[in-house]
């Protein structure tokens, strides 16, 4: 997988952007500010067709005018496709329309024709936030690898609005509860879907996190266990109709599904140090990397911003020899110090100030 172009237009601080990147490690160096975890944030927005950052896509939308224009040229298995993601602000929202070689798409059509894997420091609420963010981890790696997900999620969404708003009607003595049979039967084979696939995802995942964590922490023990929904799905969800009358809400199901991140034994969340928790989070990132290579021949880019902050020196070096000859990888950094000449002399480098990057040298 390579991204051969990017060109922004009015993306948050980029008026104007036209890049090419080099087909191995690419380092961006600039301030905190300047740009580049946005631009990190476009390369993501053309795999995953919404923003990892945020919910709302006019955030994206930058002040020179009501729209934003992301494209790219991407090369997967020697053809290249031609990218496109445009936003335009309408109130206080914004239109999205996506195109693959110049012909609009659905969103949940884009996943798998681009493919990434995301590290930023965000990303360590994988381990010190809510399950939330760890089924946002799950999703955002299985829609680009596992054929029919992102439509089972958008499924998922609808059953629960449309099971929800069923129940609140009957806890009004609106009746109904032949309807809340049928939305029952699709909680259950939709969620039976998104469900079955994150098990397989994690059982994937966690020899190869294990291993990746153990070469970067000395030996440290990793362990990831999913949590899902109960071994009888149709039987919890008959029984708890009285509660989610009460509440008015699905207490079963996928979407309340979670990750148990263990570091030697131990719940990383209440044990494990800073530099600990990003190591396991990296981990994660790196296993998901080798996941999507395993399942579709080739190597997602790897986007890796401020990656080394809070690590020791071991742990440093540890990490960039596993990104070394990964493919294409992009990496973001305050500063060029951290990494080692060798890579540097091998790295295209780029600075970033103000929404416009240069080569160095």
């Amino acid at each position: 997988m390579l991204l051969r172009r990017l060109q922004l237009r009015n993306h948050r601080n980029y008026a104007h952007l036209d890049l090419t990147p080099g087909p191995g490690v690419n380092l961006f160096i600039g301030d905190n500010g300047q740009g580049k975890t946005n631009l990190l944030e476009a390369v993501a927005m053309l795999a995953l067709s919404a923003s990892p950052r945020t919910r709302r896509d006019n955030e994206v939308v930058g002040p020179v005018a009501a729209a934003t224009r992301i494209e790219a040229e991407v090369e997967s298995g020697g053809i290249v496709i031609e990218l496109a993601i445009a936003l335009t602000v309408e109130g206080d929202r914004a239109r999205r329309v996506i195109e693959v070689d110049g012909v609009r798409r659905r969103a949940f059509d884009l996943p798998g024709h681009f493919r990434v894997t995301l590290f930023w420091p965000d990303d360590l609420g994988l381990i010190k936030g809510g399950p939330e963010l760890r089924r946002r981890f799950l999703n955002q790696m299985l829609v680009q690898v596992e054929p029919g997900y992102a439509r089972a999620l958008a499924g998922l969404k609808r059953v629960l609005e449309q099971r929800n708003s069923q129940l609140k009607r009957m806890a009004a003595g609106d009746g109904g509860g032949d309807v809340l049979e049928a939305w029952n039967e699709e909680l259950i084979r939709i969620g039976g879907e998104v469900s079955i696939a994150r098990a397989r995802a994690v059982q994937e995942l966690e020899p190869v996190a294990a291993r990746c964590h153990s070469e970067i922490a000395s030996g440290e023990r990793l362990e990831i266990e999913y949590l899902g929904p109960p071994a009888n799905v149709a039987e919890a969800v008959h029984n708890s109709l009285a509660e989610d009358l009460r509440r008015g809400s699905t207490s079963i199901g996928p979407h309340h599904d979670d990750l148990r991140v263990l570091l030697d034994g131990r719940e990383a969340r209440a044990y494990g140090s800073q530099g600990q928790q990003r190591t396991a989070v990296v981990s994660l990132k790196l296993a998901e990397a080798a996941l999507v290579a395993q399942r579709t021949g080739e190597r997602p880019v790897l986007l890796l911003d401020d990656v080394l902050s809070e690590l020791d020196g071991e742990r440093r070096s540890a990490l960039l020899r596993q990104v070394a000859g990964a493919g294409q990888v992009i990496i973001t950094s305050v500063e060029a110090g951290p990494f080692p000449p060798e890579l540097i002399s091998s790295a295209r480098v780029w600075t970033v100030s103000g929404g416009e990057i240069s080569t160095c040298g």
